[in-house]
C-alpha cells in the first residue's frame, strides 16, 4: 500500500493531485502550523495580463502558532466575489467554464468560517471531475507528538502504507531513516506538467488545477 501526505491546500495545482491519484491511502496534513505566503491559502491562475493569485483572506494576527484547521476565513473581507469576478473574467471564455462555473458558484454560496472546511469542499469538487477515488484521511485522526519526518513516517505505519510518496521536493529535506526503521519503502513523485490547450497564448505550468478543468473538462484526468 502506497501512502501520500499533503498539506491541505486551497485551490491545489496539478502536481497535488497527480499525487493522489498515484497513492492508495491520501493522507491531509491538517494538525501543522498554517504558514503565511504559501499555498495553504492560495494558488495561481493565468490572465491575459500574465499570472495572478486567488487568494483567501485568513485571520493571522495575534495566532502565531495556529495549524491548518484552526485557520479561520477573514470574515470582513469580500472575498467571494473578489474570486468569482476574477474567474469570471478570465475564465469566461473557457470550453468548460459554462459547464464547471455554475457548481463554483454554489460552493461560493455557503459560509465557511474556517479555511479547511472550503478547502475541502473544492477538492472534493475537483476529485469528482478527475475521477479520483483514493480514500483519505486526516493527521490530526493520529494525535502524533511528532515532527517533520518522524511525524510523516508515523502515520505511514499507522495507516498500514509499505511504502511513502513523496513530492520530488522532499528530497532536499526528508530524513529516510524514520522510514526504514519502520520497513516503509521511500518513493519519489516524478511528475512532469504536460502542456494542455490554455487562453491566452503561451503554456504556463503549475496553475491551480481550476485552469485545466475550465480548458480540457472531462478530459483534464489523462494530464495527472
Amino acid at each position: 500500500m502506497i501512502c501520500a501526505i499533503h498539506q491541505i491546500q486551497f485551490m491545489p495545482g496539478l502536481r497535488f493531485f497527480s499525487k493522489m491519484s498515484s497513492c492508495d491511502i491520501f493522507v491531509y496534513l491538517d494538525d501543522v502550523q498554517f504558514e503565511k505566503r504559501e499555498f495553504q491559502n492560495r494558488n495561481k491562475i493565468k490572465t491575459a495580463s500574465g499570472i495572478d493569485y486567488l487568494t483567501l483572506p485568513v485571520l493571522t494576527k495575534g495566532r502565531f502558532s495556529q495549524t491548518i484547521k484552526e485557520t479561520e476565513i477573514n470574515p470582513y473581507y469580500d472575498w467571494r466575489k473578489e474570486h468569482l469576478a476574477k474567474i469570471k473574467t478570465n475564465y469566461s471564455k473557457a470550453p468548460f467554464f459554462n459547464k464547471y462555473y455554475p457548481y463554483l458558484e454554489k460552493i461560493y454560496s455557503k459560509n465557511f468560517n474556517k479555511m479547511p472546511a472550503l478547502s475541502f469542499e473544492l477538492i472534493n469538487f475537483f476529485r469528482d471531475i478527475l475521477e479520483i477515488k483514493t480514500p483519505f484521511r486526516l493527521s490530526s485522526e493520529f494525535s502524533l507528538n511528532l515532527k517533520s519526518s518522524e511525524r510523516l513516517a508515523e502515520i505511514c505505519f499507522k495507516v498500514g502504507a509499505k511504502a511513502y510518496l513523496s513530492g520530488i521536493g522532499g528530497k532536499n529535506y526528508l530524513d529516510t531513516e524514520p522510514f526504514k526503521e519502520r520497513g516503509i519503502e521511500v518513493l519519489w513523485q516524478n511528475f512532469i506538467v504536460k502542456p494542455y490547450p490554455q487562453l491566452f497564448g503561451e503554456f504556463k505550468p503549475d496553475l491551480s488545477v481550476l485552469d485545466l478543468i475550465f480548458n480540457c473538462g472531462e478530459s483534464s484526468r489523462r494530464y495527472l
